[in-house]
Protein backbone atom coordinates (compact mmCIF):
# COMPACT_ATOMS: atom_id res chain seq x y z
CA UNK A 1 0.00 0.00 0.00
CA UNK A 2 1.00 3.84 -0.30
CA UNK A 3 0.70 6.03 2.39
CA UNK A 4 1.29 9.40 2.38
CA UNK A 5 2.28 11.78 5.67
CA UNK A 6 1.58 15.43 5.82
CA UNK A 7 2.39 17.71 8.64
CA UNK A 8 -0.32 20.24 9.09
CA UNK A 9 0.06 23.76 7.89
CA UNK A 10 1.08 26.58 9.53
CA UNK A 11 -1.44 27.33 12.67
CA UNK A 12 -2.38 30.49 14.59
CA UNK A 13 -0.27 30.95 18.10
CA UNK A 14 -1.95 34.11 18.65
CA UNK A 15 -5.29 32.12 18.47
CA UNK A 16 -7.25 33.78 22.05
CA UNK A 17 -10.23 31.06 21.73
CA UNK A 18 -8.19 27.75 21.58
CA UNK A 19 -4.19 28.77 22.28
CA UNK A 20 -3.92 24.65 23.34
CA UNK A 21 -5.40 23.37 19.96
CA UNK A 22 -5.12 26.59 17.50
CA UNK A 23 -6.38 26.39 14.31
CA UNK A 24 -4.84 27.12 10.64
CA UNK A 25 -3.64 30.72 10.07
CA UNK A 26 -4.63 32.03 6.55
CA UNK A 27 -1.21 30.96 4.95
CA UNK A 28 -1.97 27.24 6.94
CA UNK A 29 -5.35 27.39 4.53
CA UNK A 30 -3.11 28.28 1.66
CA UNK A 31 -0.90 25.24 2.38
CA UNK A 32 -3.85 22.76 3.46
CA UNK A 33 -5.45 24.02 -0.47
CA UNK A 34 -1.94 23.03 -2.16
CA UNK A 35 -2.04 19.79 -0.56
CA UNK A 36 -5.27 18.87 -1.48
CA UNK A 37 -4.06 20.16 -5.16
CA UNK A 38 -1.20 17.93 -5.48
CA UNK A 39 -2.76 14.61 -3.97
CA UNK A 40 -6.36 15.04 -5.75
CA UNK A 41 -5.15 13.37 -9.04
CA UNK A 42 -3.36 10.46 -6.89
CA UNK A 43 -5.80 7.89 -6.01
CA UNK A 44 -5.90 8.32 -2.37
CA UNK A 45 -8.45 5.79 -0.89
CA UNK A 46 -8.82 7.21 2.92
CA UNK A 47 -8.18 9.77 4.79
CA UNK A 48 -6.96 9.88 8.59
CA UNK A 49 -5.82 12.34 10.52
CA UNK A 50 -4.92 13.77 14.48
CA UNK A 51 -7.61 14.46 16.21
CA UNK A 52 -6.13 17.61 16.61
CA UNK A 53 -7.73 21.07 14.87
CA UNK A 54 -4.85 21.80 12.73
CA UNK A 55 -4.27 18.78 11.27
CA UNK A 56 -7.85 18.35 10.93
CA UNK A 57 -8.63 21.88 9.01
CA UNK A 58 -5.51 20.76 6.77
CA UNK A 59 -7.33 17.46 5.90
CA UNK A 60 -10.52 19.39 5.25
CA UNK A 61 -9.66 20.72 1.84
CA UNK A 62 -8.60 17.24 0.41
CA UNK A 63 -11.76 15.51 2.02
CA UNK A 64 -13.71 17.43 0.39
CA UNK A 65 -12.85 17.51 -3.30
CA UNK A 66 -12.26 13.12 -3.37
CA UNK A 67 -16.03 13.49 -1.20
CA UNK A 68 -14.16 11.13 1.62
CA UNK A 69 -14.40 10.79 5.38
CA UNK A 70 -11.69 12.09 7.45
CA UNK A 71 -10.86 8.85 9.83
CA UNK A 72 -9.95 10.60 13.72
CA UNK A 73 -7.37 8.56 14.57
CA UNK A 74 -5.87 9.42 18.64
CA UNK A 75 -2.35 7.93 17.93
CA UNK A 76 -1.78 10.67 15.48
CA UNK A 77 -1.68 13.47 17.59
CA UNK A 78 1.14 15.40 18.73
CA UNK A 79 2.98 15.52 22.01
CA UNK A 80 1.71 18.98 22.43
CA UNK A 81 -1.85 17.87 22.85
CA UNK A 82 -2.25 18.80 26.67
CA UNK A 83 -0.19 21.93 27.07
CA UNK A 84 -2.17 24.78 27.90
CA UNK A 85 -0.33 26.77 24.78
CA UNK A 86 0.82 25.68 21.33
CA UNK A 87 4.26 27.01 20.34
CA UNK A 88 5.58 25.81 17.03
CA UNK A 89 9.27 24.82 16.60
CA UNK A 90 10.26 28.00 14.87
CA UNK A 91 8.96 30.20 18.26
CA UNK A 92 10.85 27.85 20.58
CA UNK A 93 14.13 28.20 18.56
CA UNK A 94 14.01 31.95 18.94
CA UNK A 95 13.62 31.83 22.51
CA UNK A 96 17.31 30.87 22.49
CA UNK A 97 20.35 28.17 21.77
CA UNK A 98 19.59 26.81 25.59
CA UNK A 99 16.04 26.52 25.44
CA UNK A 100 16.37 24.95 21.52
CA UNK A 101 18.93 22.23 22.45
CA UNK A 102 16.47 21.74 25.85
CA UNK A 103 13.98 20.89 23.09
CA UNK A 104 16.26 18.60 20.94
CA UNK A 105 17.28 16.52 23.76
CA UNK A 106 14.05 15.14 24.75
CA UNK A 107 11.24 16.88 22.37
CA UNK A 108 8.49 14.93 23.99
CA UNK A 109 9.43 15.10 27.54
CA UNK A 110 9.52 19.13 26.81
CA UNK A 111 5.78 19.27 25.30
CA UNK A 112 5.00 17.57 28.56
CA UNK A 113 4.59 13.90 27.18
CA UNK A 114 6.23 10.09 28.11
CA UNK A 115 8.41 9.29 25.73
CA UNK A 116 7.30 5.44 25.45
CA UNK A 117 3.84 6.04 25.82
CA UNK A 118 4.05 8.75 22.79
CA UNK A 119 6.41 6.62 20.45
CA UNK A 120 3.94 3.51 21.18
CA UNK A 121 0.81 5.48 20.54
CA UNK A 122 2.24 7.08 17.11
CA UNK A 123 3.27 3.47 15.89
CA UNK A 124 -0.35 1.92 16.80
CA UNK A 125 -1.73 4.63 14.69
CA UNK A 126 0.54 3.11 12.24
CA UNK A 127 -0.57 -0.59 12.39
CA UNK A 128 -4.24 0.73 12.72
CA UNK A 129 -3.75 2.20 9.45
CA UNK A 130 -1.58 -0.49 7.58
CA UNK A 131 -3.47 -3.13 9.35
CA UNK A 132 -7.01 -2.12 7.85
CA UNK A 133 -5.75 -1.30 4.40
CA UNK A 134 -4.36 -3.92 1.18
CA UNK A 135 -1.99 -3.71 -1.18
CA UNK A 136 -3.72 -1.44 -3.63
CA UNK A 137 -4.60 1.30 -0.38
CA UNK A 138 -3.38 5.20 -0.83
CA UNK A 139 -3.91 6.58 2.30
CA UNK A 140 -3.18 10.28 3.33
CA UNK A 141 -2.77 10.86 7.47
CA UNK A 142 -2.39 14.18 8.13
CA UNK A 143 -0.52 14.83 11.40
CA UNK A 144 2.23 16.65 13.01
CA UNK A 145 5.97 16.82 13.38
CA UNK A 146 7.07 14.67 15.88
CA UNK A 147 4.98 11.79 14.73
CA UNK A 148 6.24 11.84 11.24
CA UNK A 149 9.96 11.17 13.26
CA UNK A 150 8.92 8.62 15.09
CA UNK A 151 7.54 6.81 11.74
CA UNK A 152 10.92 7.71 9.71
CA UNK A 153 13.20 6.93 12.87
CA UNK A 154 11.26 3.19 13.26
CA UNK A 155 11.60 2.65 9.46
CA UNK A 156 15.35 3.90 9.31
CA UNK A 157 15.84 1.72 12.64
CA UNK A 158 17.61 5.57 14.25
CA UNK A 159 16.53 5.43 18.33
CA UNK A 160 16.41 9.62 18.40
CA UNK A 161 13.72 11.10 16.78
CA UNK A 162 14.72 14.43 15.94
CA UNK A 163 16.23 13.75 12.54
CA UNK A 164 14.01 15.66 10.23
CA UNK A 165 11.83 19.06 10.29
CA UNK A 166 9.10 18.40 7.91
CA UNK A 167 7.97 21.97 6.58
CA UNK A 168 4.38 22.89 6.92
CA UNK A 169 1.81 20.93 4.62
CA UNK A 170 5.11 18.77 3.49
CA UNK A 171 4.38 15.19 2.23
CA UNK A 172 6.42 12.27 3.05
CA UNK A 173 5.77 8.91 1.25
CA UNK A 174 5.86 5.50 2.57
CA UNK A 175 5.13 2.38 0.85
CA UNK A 176 4.24 -0.76 3.35
CA UNK A 177 4.24 -4.58 2.63
CA UNK A 178 3.39 -4.67 6.53
CA UNK A 179 4.22 -3.40 9.43
CA UNK A 180 7.68 -4.41 9.48
CA UNK A 181 8.21 -4.50 5.74
CA UNK A 182 7.99 -0.38 4.79
CA UNK A 183 10.53 1.37 2.69
CA UNK A 184 10.93 5.11 2.22
CA UNK A 185 9.83 6.66 -1.03
CA UNK A 186 10.08 10.63 -0.23
CA UNK A 187 10.54 12.98 3.03
CA UNK A 188 9.59 16.55 3.30
CA UNK A 189 8.33 16.94 -0.56
CA UNK A 190 7.40 20.72 -0.49
CA UNK A 191 7.16 21.64 -4.18
CA UNK A 192 3.34 21.88 -4.30
CA UNK A 193 3.80 25.48 -2.49
CA UNK A 194 6.45 26.86 -5.14
CA UNK A 195 5.10 29.97 -6.22
CA UNK A 196 2.35 30.56 -3.79
CA UNK A 197 2.38 33.53 -1.70
CA UNK A 198 2.99 31.77 1.85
Amino acid sequence: MKLVLIRHGRPDEDDIERPHDPPLRADGWQQARAVASQLATEGITRIVSSPLLRARQTAAPLAERLGLANDIIDGWAEADRHVARYRSTETLRQQGHEEWGRFLQDPVCYLGGDPQQFHADVLGALAAVLGGADGTDHVAVFTHGLPINVVLSHVLGLERITHFAPGYGSITRLRARGPDAIGIFSINENGHHAGRNE
